[in-house]
């Protein structure tokens, strides 16, 4: 079967690992080559040394009696050769640098320490017998079973490389169905799932991950779409109005009094077009992330109680109560979107709260976290979603849209500004009313 290797080459994983399986391969045989190679030199050293004692032994055998006359010493190796090689022992008798005989017509060794000619030096007097073996047979061999480790270990590595190619090929082509699936599925929009492309745990695993993180895509786009529409509707709204009283005071001569009061109608739609637009942008920035301000460190009882004054002629008009109870808490956050935050929820909380009833403000602060919770009595319907409330232009109430002057942006700006910094905000029902509190980390 023929391979077919990717064309990204070392940038594609099956490559990669498959390079990895081969190189831990070579580098185990080489590892094993040498220790094999390493054994059999220090096996063929310990039977060379063997041959030597052994030939060692035989000559003092043979020759020990001959020893004492140096004109017989040389008679008589020649004599017991035989008995002292084996075959196996090249033999020399040598007075000073003198050769008196030897087997092969060769120089001796120079020194015991020869690496071509191992060695044992007898002494008989003035007279050596040097008993050697030829190191060059044993280093052949050597040569011979390194070359045939070296073709043994090529082949063991490319067997082992084509093994691991298919082998990694098989591990992985689940990830290349779930990627093809993918691909055939895009055209069907978010709405597709993936799936699973095998049994195994780490597929199912992946697997889910993806289909959550299309749900989360799906649901985003989902609620982004919804905010176009609510986003063109509120728009398109106040402009049309606009456009229909500039028509009406067009459409017969009025007197400077009516112009007047057209042209205060005018600036009042106008104002509000304007906040709706400008909190759009500050809602989409902090949703893009393109409004994260540096983080100071700020005492959050002071920003409350500057929003709550803020809200003084609301609490004055509605009879409302303020009842705060407040301990120093320095935590490090951008001030703008802290005020911003605390000014939403004030106003909120001013303009929905049941007119003479209490509007509760309190900040704790613990060793983890600083809560701020601020309660107001109002009319809640029971089973209410309050995660629908952070929906951008979500009115629990449209009928008081009109006189509240609400554009339904005040709690999602909340909610944007809370993810943005890694606050937390909830809304929760109380004692016939509604609290809502915001959760600040510490860093």
């Amino acid at each position: 079967m023929k391979i077919r290797l990717n064309s990204q080459g070392l940038r594609s994983m099956r490559t990669r690992m498959t390079a990895l399986f081969a190189l831990l391969v070579a580098l185990l045989m080489a590892g094993v080559g040498y220790g094999v190679l390493r054994l059999e030199r220090q096996r063929a050293q310990a039977r060379v040394q063997e041959i030597l004692l052994l030939a060692e032994k035989r000559a003092y055998h043979e020759i020990g009696d001959e020893s004492k006359n140096s004109n017989s010493l040389a008679a008589a190796v020649k004599s017991e050769q035989g008995e002292i090689s084996g075959g196996q022992v090249n033999i020399w008798v040598v007075q000073g640098s003198q050769v008196l005989w030897a087997s092969q017509q060769i120089a001796p060794p120079s020194s015991s320490d020869d690496p071509h000619w191992p060695s044992r030096i007898l002494s008989f007097g003035e007279q050596k017998v040097i008993l050697a073996h030829q190191w060059t047979p044993e280093e052949e061999e050597l040569r011979a079973t390194s070359h045939e480790l070296t073709i043994l270990g090529l082949f063991v590595v490319a067997i082992t490389t084509v093994f691991a190619w298919f082998v990694v090929g098989q591990t992985l082509s689940p990830i290349s169905r779930l990627a093809q699936q993918a691909q055939n599925s895009k055209l069907q929009g978010l709405s597709v799932r993936l799936q699973t492309p095998s049994s195994d745990a780490e597929m199912r695993h992946l697997t889910g991950t993806l289909n959550e993180l299309l749900i989360h895509i799906e649901r985003e786009a989902q609620a982004r779409a919804r905010f176009y529409a609510a986003a063109s509707h509120e728009l398109r709204t106040p402009i049309q109005i606009l456009l229909g009283e500039i028509e009406v005071a067009r459409g017969r001569p009025r007197t400077l009094l009516e112009h007047e009061e057209v042209l205060a109608q005018l600036h009042t739609g106008t104002e509000r077009l304007a906040t709706l637009v400008q909190d759009l942008l500050q809602m989409n920035a902090l949703e893009m992330r393109q409004n994260l301000a540096p983080c100071e460190q700020i005492n959050l009882s002071f920003w409350i109680e500057r929003a709550l004054s803020q809200q003084t002629a609301a609490l004055e008009n509605r009879a409302l109560i303020p009842e705060m109870h407040l301990v120093d808490a320095i935590i490090e956050a951008p001030p703008g979107h802290v005020e911003v935050l605390l000014r939403n929820l004030t106003e909120n909380a001013a303009k929905y709260a049941i007119p003479t009833t209490k509007i509760c403000i309190a900040l704790n602060s613990s060793v983890h976290e600083t809560t701020f919770e601020i309660y107001n009595a109002c009319e809640v319907v029971p089973d209410t979603q309050f995660e629908e409330w952070f929906e951008p232009f979500f009115r629990p109430d449209t009928s008081r849209s009109s006189q509240t002057g609400g554009n339904g942006l005040g709690l999602a700006i909340c909610r944007s500004i809370c993810t943005a910094n890694g606050w937390n905000i909830t809304l929760k029902p109380r004692e016939k009313g509604i609290v809502a509190t915001v959760t600040f980390p510490k860093r």
